[in-house]
């Protein structure tokens, strides 16, 4: 049979150099198949091209072909031995290829030369993996096994020595299948081992790796179409065995115990940041709140009562907004601040050996809240005057009764227990300021908190005075005065002895304090005894009758208009309609007809 004459292949021009920069263009491309099939046809043409052997090594060692990219790193670098760039490529395919002791040989060989390749990055590399694998994180990993060493040998040798015949049973022994079966458990644990070493050297291609593990195990890959599905089956586990072997390369590279050393070395950095980062924050915490107390101990110094204690207010609640861990001693600093506000109210009742009695006397009506005739001049009497109740005084008794069951410790129990009662009696409500002044006082009793007992009895004494209850007012103030005594207080008992000399006297305004002094200056006026006997008398009946059916004249009336209010309707834009005129029929009667409705 005659062969077919075929004409002979001549080349194109430059075929060498046109293949070579089609195999450089698709390896930029990433298509490293068709870049070696590029780099194969321009060596079929010019097997001694060292551009196109070092571009055809580098697009194979892309492709995990690292035993043909050293082949040809190797003849690139025979044919020239000046060549750097064949150098630095075996150097990194050897630490591709796991051989690092060989690449870092390579990579301080190129460092000698100090040519235009750099082999810093692939010496750092190599030097860097082959201490993580033989370094004091591989020590951790191999310390067991070496410890174990000797024990091994021990058996060894003790078995030598004890060598006892076994002997054999006659009986032929049934042949058993032995299936050894995974738990449960442990298929969980291999499986969770799996994901994590997966997330590790993976990244974000594990997510490829979960999807074509669950892909080559799922039923409805294999379809009617048998040839579709095997290629399609074939797809699937070539995908998953390339990423499973380049996990295990960079598994090789970079073992876990090493990830896990670096990552833990990360986790103490970034712990001992934040380490500094709370210490910082917390001497700031400190400064501020040693600021925040040293103004308020300065407000007591000066006996300023109302700043000292609006600054210890201030203090508690920036204090109280920081956590226990960013402030440490807050306890402590809350602990000052409720001893500086205890003496700053007891700093009210001491009086000076100087001050005159007149001038104990005006601060006593001030404090039990007995109005006086006159206003007392402005000196530091008016700074002992009890503070007004604060603007939003609802919000503050609510904030205060939230701290009172939130509260444990006996200091501020105290303290959340006297400003209620205090700002209870101030807004009037006596009753539920005794209650809260009694509870105070029971539990500055049972905590020895001498201070707070002392204002809690004085403050019962005012919340008396407040109900009129002079007895029960007297009664307190002279046990609080033999309190004062017995903690060594003198001038807040001398105080307190000045106040039960004028806790009868004064008088107590209430809503018919205007008409009862009305009436007691009409009665003052007559002077015949018998006279002055029967309006008083008079008095009294019409105080026995409502105010809704004296009469207008009566004093105590509340006269009632009985004009019509004017609507706050909006006149209309419409013009007013004139009503229309009414007609009066005249009415006729009958003879004899007489209207007796008069």
């Amino acid at each position: 049979m005659r062969k077919k004459l075929l004409p002979p292949e001549r080349p194109i021009r430059n075929v060498v150099a046109v293949y070579r920069e089609r195999g450089n263009y698709l390896q930029r491309l990433e298509q490293f198949e068709k870049a070696i099939l590029a780099y194969n046809e321009a060596l079929r043409w010019n097997n001694s091209d060292v551009r196109s052997l070092l571009g055809r090594s580098l697009a194979r060692a892309k492709s995990t072909y690292y035993t043909e990219a050293l082949v040809d790193a190797a003849r690139a670098a025979e044919l020239e031995p000046e060549n750097l760039t064949a150098l630095q490529i075996r150097a990194q395919t050897e630490y591709e290829k796991c051989s690092f002791e060989r690449a870092l040989v390579l990579a301080y060989r190129g460092q000698r030369e100090r040519g235009l390749p750099n082999f810093a990055d692939c010496a750092r590399c190599a030097e860097q993996t082959i201490r993580e694998c033989a370094g004091k994180s591989a020590a951790k990993v191999l310390s067991s096994i070496i410890k174990s060493y000797p024990m091994i040998g021990i058996r060894a040798d003790s078995e030598e020595v004890l060598t006892v015949p076994e002997r054999k049973s006659r009986m032929k022994s049934p042949s058993t299948h032995q299936i050894q079966e995974i738990s449960r458990v442990e298929r969980q644990k291999a499986e969770h081992t799996s994901r994590l070493m997966a997330s590790k050297y993976l990244e974000q291609m594990a997510h490829d790796k979960y999807f074509l593990n669950a892909l080559c195990k799922d039923e409805r890959l294999c379809s009617a179409n048998k040839q579709g599905s095997q290629e399609l089956q074939e797809l699937a586990h070539k995908a998953l065995a390339d990423i499973e072997n380049r996990q295990t390369v960079l598994r090789e590279r970079r073992p876990l115990y090493a990830a896990q050393a670096a990552e833990a070395a990360a986790r103490a950095r970034l712990s001992k940041a934040h380490k500094q980062r709370v210490g910082h924050a917390q001497r700031q915490h400190i400064t501020d709140a040693r600021r925040l107390v040293h103004s308020a101990q300065e407000m007591y110094e000066k006996h300023d009562t109302l700043k000292c204690l609006e600054a210890a207010e201030f203090a508690m609640e920036q204090i109280s907004r920081l956590q226990s861990n960013m402030l440490p001693g807050k306890d402590k600093f809350l602990q000052e601040l409720y001893e500086i506000v205890a003496q700053a109210f007891l700093d009210q009742k001491r009086v000076r050996e100087e001050m005159s009695e007149a001038d104990r006397e005006k601060r006593a009506f001030i404090l039990l809240g007995i109005p006086i005739s006159r206003e007392p001049s402005h000196d530091s009497i008016l700074r002992t005057r009890p503070l007004a109740p604060p603007r939003d005084a609802k919000r503050r008794l609510r904030t205060l009764e939230r701290s009172l069951t939130l509260s444990g410790r006996a200091t501020e129990r105290c303290y959340i227990l006297h400003e209620l009662a205090r700002l209870h009696a101030d807004t009037r409500q006596a009753h539920r300021a005794r209650f809260y002044a009694a509870k105070c006082q029971a539990e500055a009793k049972s905590s020895s908190q001498h201070a707070w007992l002392l204002n809690a009895s004085f403050l019962l004494a005012r919340c008396h005075v407040i109900q009129n209850n002079r007895p029960e007012a007297r009664a307190q103030l002279i046990e609080g005065a033999a309190l004062a005594r017995s903690f060594k207080y003198p001038d807040v008992a001398a105080f307190f002895d000045t106040c039960v000399d004028i806790s009868l006297e004064g008088e107590v305004e209430t809503h018919d304090s205007i008409l009862m002094k009305r009436e007691r200056a009409m009665v003052s006026l007559m002077q015949d005894d018998d006279l002055r006997q029967a309006a008083e008398h008079l008095f009294r009946r019409m105080s026995v009758l409502p105010p809704s059916r004296r009469f207008s004249v009566m004093p105590g009336a509340r006269t009632e208009d009985s004009a019509e209010v004017p609507s706050n309707r909006r006149a209309s834009i419409m013009p007013r309609v004139q009503t229309p005129v009414k007609v009066a029929h005249k009415k006729h009667h009958p003879l004899g007809f007489q209207d007796f409705d008069i």
